[in-house]
């Protein structure tokens, strides 16, 4: 089978042009603004360490306007960071296709090249100056995102306390739909409509015609929507086990734990694996310090002050579950260098530890644009591609996958025949010149599950 061709980073028709293009040129200034905050704030000003950081990610920003030709990473890089002589493989490959450039090469391949680059970076200094290790050149952003995020971690502390209250009585159609709402959060991150979870909701509430109308209103910007056969494979509790693959810190983690909470307080699961990206990657991933942070942030009242003043409780009950679940091997965090590799999912029989790991799972959850992306292979597939089909070897691997997915790039599939299409036009008449680019504005959502 000949397989499409990736998104390239020259197709102005692909949400790849506006962002090797706008994006990555304001990430990197962000980054060089932090490590310039970072140099400031220690002990030797004039760290030669930290002034290399600078000089090199200042000339990267140089490399990327100048539409340089991406170069190989070099022996000595290699032996800091082994993992990225497949970059180096990779992009031997690439270069026999097209010589590849900043702003002509494959979009996804690049990206992940870029946050190795900068982590590189940080791995040399540290050689020379150990204040470098663990620097997270992203950590000051992450933190300011999840700060102005005190709403919504406010309403669904809210939200928890009302219904953990209630799991006890629940039975299985009033998990099922639960299962659904959680799930709906999750996916939508701050953008979610948690109106069905509003006041003093019972488990009544949530099975009554009022809660189907909101569910349905929900679901209009999910344009697929397998989640009715996902929940199967968890509806009978017992010793259950859900894999979740990370996508953001901050609020999204929190939804995501708020979720774990649900599944574990029901007794759905035993225990829940996260899995997190062991370096900065993507500018707000999780990394396994982000989860301990989050806690940190929770349980101080200067950091979420309003929540602290207003509803103390609500917010104490939420941290103490998820460090009871933890410190008790109910929640694992998980990490693994193949998360922050350019390859696509479909090689992950291939790395055996992570494989056999991932075969103990009677669900994993990838969340997440990234992680749809590297499941499909982010390439050029026709939107009518059936899932199965688009995640190649994983169809046959054993593995019971489930993708919430926010629409945030071209890659999208197994969409009804002529849905693109309306939506193309749709986007188009409300003053978007490229109306294929509904597919990259965050509107809607796509729940995809493969069995195996």
């Amino acid at each position: 089978m000949t397989l499409p061709g990736p998104y390239y980073n020259d197709d102005k028709t692909s949400f790849a042009y506006s962002t090797v293009n706008k994006r990555w040129p304001t990430i990197i200034d962000g980054t060089i603004s932090d490590v310039e905050s970072a140099i400031a704030a220690s002990s030797n000003p004039g760290d030669p360490a930290g002034k290399h950081i600078l000089a090199q990610l200042i000339q990267l920003n140089k490399d990327l306007a100048a539409d340089e030709v991406v170069k190989s990473f070099t022996d000595a890089e290699i032996k800091l960071n082994p993992d990225l002589r497949y970059y180096n493989e990779s992009l031997d490959k690439l270069n026999k296709v097209r010589k590849v450039t900043w702003k002509t090469g494959p979009w996804l391949y690049l990206e992940c090249y870029l946050y190795q680059f900068i982590n590189n970076l940080v791995l040399e200094a540290t050689q020379k100056n150990t204040e470098w290790k663990d620097f997270d050149v992203f950590e000051k952003l992450k933190t300011k995102t999840f700060k102005q995020s005190e709403q919504g971690v406010l309403e669904l502390c809210k939200r928890y306390e009302i219904l953990s209250k209630q799991l006890g009585d629940a039975d299985k159609e009033a998990l099922g739909l639960l299962f659904s709402e959680f799930i709906d959060i999750s996916l939508w991150g701050n953008a979610t409509d948690l109106s069905l979870l509003a006041g003093n909701v019972t488990l009544d509430d949530i099975k009554s015609v009022q809660g189907a109308e909101v569910r349905k209103k929900n679901e209009e910007k999910i344009l697929v929507n397998d989640l009715p056969q996902a929940w199967k494979q968890l509806e009978n509790k017992g010793n259950k086990r859900v894999d979740i693959v990370l996508d953001n810190s901050g609020f999204e983690l929190f939804a995501d734990l708020i979720l774990t909470l649900f599944l574990l307080d029901s007794k759905i699961v035993n225990e829940v694996h996260l899995h997190c990206k062991e370096i900065p990657w993507f500018v707000s991933d999780t990394m396994p310090k982000d989860f301990q942070d989050l806690l940190a942030q929770l349980n101080d009242a200067s950091f979420f002050s309003e929540i602290h003043a207003s509803d103390p409780q609500a917010i104490k009950l939420v941290h103490d579950e998820i460090k009871n679940y933890y410190d008790a091997g109910k929640i694992i965090i998980n990490h693994d260098p193949f998360w922050t590799l350019d390859f696509n999912y479909w090689e992950i029989p291939r790395f055996e530890a992570l494989y056999k790991e991932l075969q103990k799972s009677d669900l994993i959850i990838f969340k997440g644009d990234l992680n749809y992306r590297k499941l499909t292979g982010d390439l050029q597939w026709p939107t009518t591609t059936p899932f199965v089909e688009a995640i190649q070897d994983l169809n046959g691997s054993g593995l019971p996958i489930l993708s919430l997915r926010t629409c945030k790039a071209d890659v999208v599939v197994g969409l009804p025949e002529g849905v693109n299409e309306k939506l193309s036009k749709e986007y188009h008449d409300a003053g978007n010149e490229n109306g294929r680019l509904w597919s990259s504005s965050g509107k809607w959502a796509v729940i995809s599950y493969n069995k195996s």
